[in-house]
């Protein structure tokens, strides 16, 4: 083997040990993904950890909390209340309860 079968090689086996690493590009974790695999690649089990984290669905961005809006009015107050005394009895769901306090 030459020269420059030694250099294909080497650049195979670049591309094989990066694989995780390069199939990881779009996701969000991709950061970890790659350092995972260069610093943990070299033991067979840091390279498949990488490479299955690259292979598994991306969770989607996490959610916001959603917090009321500010009540002012002493009417709002009250109404507020009742809303939440609903939600705390069982009788609304949370959902729900944002929903009408987002009506306020």
């Amino acid at each position: 083997m030459g020269t420059f079968g030694i250099i294909i090689l080497a650049f195979f086996a670049l591309v094989l040990y990066f694989l995780p690493a390069l199939l990881a590009s779009k996701k969000r974790n991709s950061t970890a993904i790659f350092w995972l695999n260069l610093l943990a690649g070299w033991t067979f089990l840091g390279w498949v950890g990488a490479l299955i984290w690259s292979l598994m669905k991306d969770d989607p961005k996490p959610s916001t909390l959603h917090y009321p809006p500010a009540v002012t009015s002493a009417d709002n107050v009250e109404r507020y209340a009742n809303l939440k005394r609903l939600r705390d009895g069982g009788l609304l769901t949370h959902e729900e309860f944002l929903q009408e306090v987002g009506k306020l």
